[in-house]
């Protein structure tokens, strides 16, 4: 045997020695405490000893096995790269030496009459081996995936935070009809835009405090100049907010409304823009 099958065989006795022992261990205790077979021909300290030969078994078949499917377990799958037949073949030969083993076992060290209802027993107690292994397998395949979530997601949320940052700390011209109105401001500070008649009022933060500025424009106009930067949502049809400056979602009966951080000032929310509002929140 070469050196990297020993680390092979090493790697995955690593990975799999708490599998084989605890479903050995649950072997050898279901059938001392249920004694599905006959074990009147020992002494009571002959028995246990005789019992727990079953779960050596078991333990032994399992190692067999993983020997023999070494390069198939080590094998990273997700899913997708799941072998059906591999796994078929694995899991029946699980249960088929298993089972064999019983019987011998209990043919020639038990001294038992091998019936029907014996090997019926055999083979349910058998298929416990195979099924608490593949659900050992999946369980961990299942937690693989959520953690391979878990960190997609993570990576996500830093991009998109990363974005948001960098589009917060750019400066934005607010143009208006007025070419000597234009608001020169950087994105992070714009905290609304409202329409008012035939002007936009921007509400936006200077020094700590809510400052308030009159452009002509409409208000459509001034979501285009702002689109490019994801930090604005409408709210309403005559309202635009920076999300970074929302602090909760009020409702009173059928009437919605923004409170904003550290401000006085409240943004009405209408039922057409309820959901997209509550899903930034």
């Amino acid at each position: 045997m070469s050196n990297n099958c020993i680390n092979q065989f090493i790697a995955l006795s690593g990975k799999y020695f708490k599998t084989y022992l605890g479903v050995s261990i649950s072997v050898f205790l279901f059938i001392l405490f249920f004694q599905p077979f006959p074990t009147a021909n020992f002494e009571f300290e002959n028995k246990q000893l005789y019992i727990s030969g079953y779960g050596l078994i078991v333990f032994i078949i399992q190692v067999i096995v993983q020997i023999i499917f070494q390069a198939y377990l080590l094998q990273d799958k997700t899913e997708e790269e799941y072998n059906p037949i591999w796994n078929l073949l694995y899991y029946f030969l699980l249960l088929a030496l298993t089972s064999v083993a019983f019987v011998f076992y209990l043919r020639y060290v038990g001294n038992t009459a091998i019936t029907f209802n014996l090997v019926l027993r055999v083979v349910v107690i058998s298929v416990s081996v195979p099924v608490t292994l593949h659900l050992k397998n999946s369980l961990q395949l299942i937690n693989g995936k959520y953690q391979q979530l878990l960190d997609e997601n993570r990576l996500i949320q830093d991009r998109l935070n990363q974005f948001t940052e960098s589009s917060a700390n750019k400066s934005v011209e607010l143009s208006s009809d007025n070419e000597g109105d234009n608001l020169i401001i950087q994105v992070a500070e714009i905290v609304y835009a409202k329409s008012a008649d035939n002007y936009v009022e921007v509400g936006f933060k200077e020094g700590g405090e809510l400052q308030k500025k009159l452009i002509r424009n409409t208000l459509k106009n001034i979501e285009n100049q702002l689109k490019e930067y994801h930090v604005f949502t409408r709210t309403h049809r005559s309202c635009i907010v920076n999300i970074q400056h929302i602090e909760k979602l009020n409702k009173n009966f059928n009437t919605y409304w923004l409170t904003l951080t550290d401000i006085k000032e409240t943004v009405p929310v209408s039922r057409q823009y309820l959901m997209a509002v509550k899903d930034l929140l």
